[in-house]
């Protein structure tokens, strides 16, 4: 236990950590939670690490519970958003922040990011870059300041969006805006929820590393990047009388159409007629009417393929 828990006094920040805290993951989940102790740089934290799904390890259960600045729960629903939500209740410290298990903060960057809260008392919401690790390139995730849209709301949605990117004044957030029944771009639609209600401050220094070359990432999966509409349709739901509205549709129906053609480019044509319905069916569907033709040839140029990959080959003649 911390110093500070041990007198009943409150850490100023809790991490959560979501994780399926598998043998698997063990290495990454120690390397986070190492991170976290480094990032904190002497002031008083606490970690949250939720447990969720099936494959969580008996071992990895008995480390956390030998670690004093860790608190473990376990979820058996294996939902990393519920994970999540259940974690931010649980904590109790003036300021929250998140980490996923397989990345990690950078070294003694808590104390910029209190000094700007300190700095400014009305900003609730304090965003940070971070390094995307991807094999051998190491890059910054977000453009360089200047190259961001001045209106706030615009640069959120023009971002690429982690668990680490955001550090919360705990106290003026409502938890609402962490869905738990909300699986995927889940930080992309919290940030723009709290940007709905909340200051948001811009801090341009990189605070953690993105590792994304982690394997079976989710974000390769294609029911992951088939999520895309179903987050911006919950954006425009929220942003509902302000002149963001147009700029939300054009992205949504941009997000249908790509699907579509996701999905038709696997033979899922089905799927691929209801997103590109979808895209037709609004004020400029015109513009999306020319995939028409090339998804009803789809059916056609499949089974040609099929049958040329099957047909006998032909011994060329001498």
């Amino acid at each position: 236990m911390q110093e500070s828990e041990s007198r009943g006094v409150r850490p100023v920040l809790t991490v959560v950590i979501a994780s399926v805290c598998s043998e698997s993951r063990f290495e990454q989940l120690k390397r986070a939670c190492d991170s976290v102790r480094a990032m904190a740089g002497g002031h008083d934290y606490r970690i949250i690490v939720v447990a969720n799904g099936p494959r969580v390890s008996a071992d990895v259960m008995q480390w956390l519970g030998s670690q004093a600045d860790v608190h473990s729960v376990r979820l058996r629903s294996g939902s990393q958003a519920l994970a999540r939500r259940m974690g931010a209740e649980l904590a109790d410290s003036e300021f929250l922040a998140f980490l996923d298990d397989d990345d990690e903060f950078l070294p003694d960057t808590f104390a910029a990011k209190l000094a700007y809260f300190r700095e400014h008392p009305e900003v609730d919401v304090l965003v940070t870059d971070g390094l995307k690790v991807d094999g051998s390139i190491v890059e910054p995730i977000f453009p360089p300041a200047g190259q961001l849209p001045a209106d706030t709301v615009d640069a959120l949605m023009s971002l690429a969006w982690g668990a680490c990117s955001l550090t919360l004044r705990a106290r003026a957030i409502d938890l609402s805006v962490l869905d738990p029944q909300f699986r995927y771009f889940e930080w992309t639609l919290t940030v723009l929820l709290l940007a709905r209600k909340h200051s948001i401050g811009f801090l341009q220094a990189s605070t953690y590393r993105y590792y994304a070359d982690t394997p079976d990432s989710l974000s390769k999966h294609l029911e992951f990047a088939s999520a895309t509409p179903g987050l911006w349709s919950r954006v425009l739901e929220a942003y509902t009388g302000t002149p963001y509205v147009a700029k939300i549709r054009r992205r949504y129906l941009l997000e249908c159409d790509y699907v579509a053609r996701q999905f038709a480019e696997r033979g899922m044509f089905a799927d691929a007629w209801s997103y590109h319905v979808r895209s037709l069916a609004s004020p400029d569907g015109v513009r999306y009417l020319r995939f028409t033709p090339r998804l009803l040839a789809y059916p056609l140029w499949s089974l040609f393929r099929r049958s040329e990959a099957h047909a006998p080959a032909v011994r060329p003649s001498l």
